[in-house]
C-alpha cells in the first residue's frame, strides 16, 4: 500500500558554484590557423539554418493548474505529459490571440515572440483546468545568437539557444515523442529484443553557432527501451518461464528494474512509483495500519482480489519521496511506458542480445538525411517554424575541408622502427625496454583445475617469447584461498603474478577478479594482470592475445614498450632546457552522489617528455550527507602535487612545461573549471616550485567525447560515403567563432562511423600555434603502451578513464551499497556549497604508488 507521506520536492543541485565566461575568459585562436597536412573534402551532420533577426523572445514564469475534486481548490499540475496535454489543449482551444504563438517546456516556462498581460489565468472550458502565466521571467532576441557567431556577443547565448531548440522541438510535437532530449516518431514501431525490452530509432538535434554559421546539429541513435508491459510479464520474460524467481534471479532483476518507474491498476494507471527492490515479503506476509494484510486490503478497500499471492511483492517510494518505502503486489503493477532503459548492460546480458548492428557510414548518411526530411521544417504547415522565420538547407549536409595529418615516428627498440599503418602499432617481436622480472609465478584461480589443465598448458611461457623462469601455482576461488596465497607469495618476494581465471558465470568471474584484486592491489602490494581462461580458450592462435598481454605485463613492472616521437610536434616549443609532463584527468559520476555513492576522480601524470610510462592518483568525492552533483576534481591539488613529485623522481628535474587534458567537461562547466580546478593545479605549484617566477608554464585543454557531430567522405568515382581518414583535422565552419577547438578523428573505426573528439582550449601558457598543438595532441594519442593501434584521445586521459572506473571497482561496490536502508534514500541538499562536500585520496600498497595499476 503507498505511503501518504508527502515532503517538499528539493531538486539535486551542485556544491560547485557556477561561474559566467566572457569573450576574454578563454583563449582565442591562434592567428594562422591550421595548415599543415593533406586536404580532404567532408560532409558533416550539420544544415545551415537562420532564424529571423531581431526577433524578441519573451520567457514566462507559469504553472499549469487543475481543481481538486475533493478539496475544490486549485493545485499545480507537476506530471510533464499531463502538463504539456493540458497546454495543447487550451491552445486548441483558441486560448490565444489567432496572432500569437506559444510554445512551452512542459515546466514552469511558457515562451512567445509577442508580449503577453501578466498575471493572466487562462481556464479551459470545463473551468477544470488553468494556465497561470505568473510575469514576464526575462527577454532575449536572435539577434543574440548573431552577434555571438559574428564575434560580437561578450556571453554564450545559452537562453537563446535553448528556447529556439524547445521550439524546433514542439513545431514536431504532432510526429514525435522528446524522451531525455532525443526524438523518436511514433509512427514508427519499435524493434523487439531479447528479455522484453524494446528498441526505438530517435534523434538529437541541437543548434551550433560556428565561425559566422549557425546549423543544426542532427543525429541519430537507437535506444533500448522498458517495454509497456505488466511488471509480471516482464520479470517472466526476464527469466525465461512463468514462474517465481528465484534467489539469483531476484538479484538480477534488482539491478535492471532499479529506479524504473511502475503505474498501478488501482490508481487507474495514473500514480507512478519508483522500484527500489524485490521486496523478500509476500502480500500475506505485509501489514497495513490497520492490521489487514495486503491481501485483505485490496479486497476490502480496493475490490481488487489478488491471484499471484506467492510472488514476492516490490519494495518502491513516490518519486522523490524517499522517506518511507511502500510495498506493492507484482500483479497490479504495469511499466510506465517510453521509459530508457540506461543501464550498461553485463557481459552476460549483452552475450544474450542479439549482436547489435552498426550501420555503416552510407546506411548512418542515409538515415540523417531520410530523418531531416522527415522532419520536413521548410513545410507552410510548421507553424512554429514559419512564426521565428526559420528556414533549413536540408537538401545536403554541409560541405567542409578537413586536413590529414602525418602519424608519428615510433621507436619499438634501440634499432626498430615500427612501421605504423592506419594508426596500428605492430611490436615485431620488440620492447623499446623490456623489464626484467626476477620472481613471476602463474597461478590458475578456479574449482575446476583437472578439467582446465589443457589450456593451463597451452599457455605457457613459450607464448610470451620472454626468457624468464616462473612458478605455476593452482589456488581455489575462495576468499580464504586467495588471501593465504597472496600473503605467501608476499613473504616469498614475488614481484608478479599472471592470474588465470576460470568462473562458472560472469558473476563469479566478477567477485573473483575483485578478491585477487583486493589481495594484491591493496593488501599485499603486488603486480596482478587478469586473464580469463574463456578468452584465452576463445583466442587461438594465442599469438596476438598474448602480444596485448606482454604489453600489459611490461608496462605494469615499469617497462617502455614503445617511444613516440614528440619532438616533431612540439618544433619550436621544446629546447634541450625544456622538459615536459602531460596529464589527464577524469571524473566518473552515479546517478546521484552521496557518501555511499561517491563520484571517483583520478589524475594520470607522465613519468617523461615524451609520454612513455606513467602514474595514477585517485580519489573518491562526496557530500558530508544528503546528494548533490559535483562536477569538478576536489582532490586535484594534492594528486597534482604527488604526481609532480614522482615525475621529479624519474627526471631529477621538475617539469617546466606542463600540457593537461581534462575529460568529462560539458561547455557549460567550463566556468567552473577556469575558476575551480586551474587554480587547485597552481595550488600544487605552490607547493611544489615555491615562488611564482619558478612555476611551469601550463596548457590545459578538454577533452569531449559525448557530441553528437560525425563526418563523412564521398568518393565520386566510386560513389561510396566512407569515414574520414586517420589523423583529419577539422578547425573550421563549425568550430567556435574565435575561441581555440578543433575536432580531431586520431583512430580508425573498425565499424561503424568514426566518433572524432573535440578539444577546446582554456588556457595556453606555453603559447602553441594552431599546426604544434593539434600535431601533438595526434602523437599523444599513439603513446599508449597497452595499445597496439591509436586511440580515440591522448593515452593520458584515456588512462584517466580506465583509472576511475577500476578504481571504482576496487574501492567501491556499486551493487552492495546501492541496497535501500530502511531508513530512505538520501535527499538532496538545498543550496550545497563547498563546506557541504569532502574527498579522500584513495591509496594502494606502497609498493605499487607509482605504478600503472590500473592499466
Amino acid at each position: 500500500m503507498a505511503s501518504k507521506y508527502h515532503q517538499e520536492r528539493i531538486p539535486i543541485s551542485s556544491a560547485i558554484p557556477s561561474t559566467k565566461l566572457t569573450l576574454s575568459s578563454l583563449p582565442s585562436r591562434p592567428t594562422p590557423s591550421g595548415s599543415s597536412g593533406r586536404l580532404e573534402n567532408l560532409y558533416t551532420n550539420h544544415f545551415t539554418c537562420q532564424f529571423a533577426k531581431n526577433l524578441p523572445l519573451y520567457q514566462y514564469d507559469v504553472a499549469i493548474e487543475a481543481m481538486g475534486t475533493k478539496s475544490g481548490e486549485w493545485y499545480e499540475v507537476k506530471g510533464r505529459s499531463r502538463c504539456a496535454l493540458i497546454m495543447q489543449s487550451l491552445i486548441s482551444a483558441g486560448a490565444f490571440n489567432p496572432q500569437v504563438i506559444v510554445w512551452y517546456d512542459e515546466q514552469k516556462c511558457l515562451y512567445s515572440t509577442s508580449i503577453l498581460s501578466t498575471p493572466q489565468l487562462i481556464t479551459n472550458h470545463d473551468g477544470q483546468e488553468r494556465l497561470n502565466i505568473k510575469s514576464l521571467a526575462n527577454q532575449w532576441s536572435t539577434n543574440d545568437i548573431y552577434d555571438y557567431i559574428n564575434g560580437q556577443g561578450k556571453e554564450y547565448p545559452y537562453d537563446a539557444v535553448r528556447i529556439l531548440e524547445t521550439l524546433l522541438k514542439k513545431s514536431l510535437q504532432d510526429q514525435v515523442k522528446v524522451v531525455s532530449n532525443t526524438c523518436y516518431f511514433t509512427n514508427e514501431t519499435p524493434r523487439k529484443l531479447p528479455g522484453g525490452f524494446e528498441e526505438r530509432y530517435g534523434f538529437i538535434q541541437a543548434l551550433n553557432l560556428g565561425s559566422g554559421r549557425l546549423t543544426l546539429n542532427i543525429q541519430t541513435k537507437l535506444t533500448p527501451f522498458y517495454p509497456d508491459i505488466p511488471l509480471l510479464d516482464f520479470i517472466h520474460l526476464q527469466i525465461g518461464g512463468k514462474r517465481i524467481p528465484n534467489e539469483h534471479e531476484c538479484k538480477k532483476l534488482n539491478r535492471i528494474l532499479k529506479d524504473c518507474l511502475v503505474v498501478t491498476k488501482q490508481s487507474n494507471w495514473k500514480q507512478a512509483y519508483e522500484i527500489d527492490q524485490l521486496s523478500d515479503q509476500r502480500p500475506c506476509d505485509i501489514k497495513i495500519e490497520s492490521g489487514e494484510s495486503l491481501i485483505e486490503y485490496y479486497k476490502n478497500a480496493k475490490n481488487i482480489t489478488l491471484t499471484q499471492t506467492n510472488y514476492p511483492c516490490v519494495q518502491v517510494y513516490i518519486p522523490n519521496e524517499y522517506v518511507r518505502p511502500c510495498h506493492l503486489p507484482l500483479e497490479l503493477c504495469r511499466i510506465k511506458p517510453w521509459q530508457v532503459y540506461d543501464k550498461m548492460l553485463s557481459k552476460v546480458q549483452v552475450s544474450q542480445q542479439p549482436q547489435k548492428y552498426i550501420p555503416k557510414p552510407n546506411e548512418r548518411y542515409d538515415n540523417i538525411m531520410n530523418t531531416i526530411r522527415k522532419c520536413n521544417y521548410n513545410s507552410p504547415a510548421n507553424i512554429l517554424c514559419r512564426d521565428v522565420g526559420f528556414q533549413i538547407e536540408d537538401n545536403e549536409m554541409l560541405k567542409l575541408n578537413g586536413r590529414t595529418l602525418t602519424q608519428p615516428q615510433i621507436q619499438t627498440g634501440q634499432n626498430s622502427t615500427a612501421k605504423v599503418q592506419i594508426g596500428r602499432i605492430p611490436l615485431d617481436g620488440h620492447l623499446f625496454t623490456p623489464k626484467p622480472i626476477s620472481a613471476l609465478a602463474i597461478a590458475y584461480f578456479g574449482n575446476n583445475a583437472q578439467q582446465d589443465s589443457g589450456l593451463m598448458d597451452e599457455f605457457g611461457m613459450q607464448n610470451y617469447h620472454i626468457d624468464v623462469k616462473h612458478q605455476r601455482h593452482t589456488v581455489r576461488a575462495t576468499n580464504d584461498q586467495i588471501t593465504g596465497y597472496f600473503r605467501t607469495m608476499s613473504e616469498k618476494k614475488c614481484q608478479f603474478v599472471v592470474c588465470v581465471m576460470s568462473a562458472n558465470n560472469e558473476d563469479e568471474l566478477k567477485q573473483l577478479k575483485a578478491d585477487i584484486k583486493d589481495c594484491g592491489t591493496i593488501q599485499y602490494g603486488i603486480m596482478t594482470q587478469c586473464a580469463a581462461l574463456s578468452k584465452i580458450a576463445a583466442n587461438r592462435p594465442l599469438k596476438n592475445y598474448c602480444e596485448n598481454l606482454i604489453r600489459k605485463i611490461n608496462f605494469k613492472n615499469a617497462g617502455i614498450n614503445t617511444k613516440v616521437n614528440l619532438n616533431v610536434a612540439l618544433k619550436d616549443k621544446k629546447s634541450t632546457k625544456d622538459s615536459y609532463m602531460f596529464f589527464g584527468g577524469d571524473v566518473i559520476h552515479p546517478t546521484n552522489v552521496t557518501r555511499q555513492h561517491p563520484s571517483i576522480a583520478a589524475v594520470v601524470g607522465s613519468g617523461d617528455s615524451l609520454c612513455s610510462t606513467t602514474a595514477v592518483r585517485v580519489c573518491k568525492q562526496y557530500p558530508k550527507e544528503g546528494k548533490c552533483s559535483i562536477e569538478t576534481i576536489l582532490g586535484l591539488s594534492e594528486m597534482v602535487e604527488q604526481l609532480l613529485h614522482y615525475n621529479q623522481q624519474a627526471n631529477k628535474v621538475l617539469p617546466n612545461k606542463i600540457v593537461f587534458y581534462r575529460d568529462g567537461v560539458d561547455d557549460g562547466q567550463f566556468g567552473k573549471i577556469i575558476a575551480y580546478e586551474i587554480p587547485a593545479i597552481r595550488q600544487a605549484f605552490n607547493l611544489v616550485y615555491g615562488e611564482q617566477t619558478k612555476h611551469p608554464q601550463l596548457t590545459f585543454l578538454v577533452v569531449k567525447k559525448r557530441h553528437n557531430t560525425r563526418f563523412f567522405t564521398y568518393n565520386e568515382e566510386s560513389q561510396q560515403t566512407k569515414n574520414m581518414s586517420i589523423g583529419t583535422i577539422i578547425d573550421t565552419s563549425i568550430v567556435h567563432p574565435y575561441q581555440n577547438n578543433f575536432y580531431l578523428n586520431s583512430h580508425n573505426a573498425f565499424q561503424g562511423v568514426n566518433h572524432p573528439s573535440l578539444y577546446h582550449v582554456l588556457l595556453d601558457e606555453i603559447g602553441f600555434t594552431a599546426d604544434e598543438l593539434q600535431l601533438l595532441t595526434y602523437h599523444l594519442c599513439f603513446t599508449d603502451p597497452r595499445s597496439s593501434a591509436s586511440e580515440a584521445i591522448p593515452s593520458v586521459v584515456h588512462h584517466a578513464d580506465i583509472a576511475a572506473l577500476k578504481a571504482r571497482d576496487l574501492f567501491y561496490d556499486d551493487e552492495r551499497s546501492s541496497a535501500t536502508s530502511v531508513g530512505g534514500r538520501s535527499q538532496p541538499l538545498r543550496n550545497p556549497t563547498l563546506n557541504d562536500v569532502s574527498y579522500e585520496i584513495l591509496d594502494v600498497h606502497e609498493n605499487l604508488k607509482n605504478r600503472p595499476i590500473f592499466g
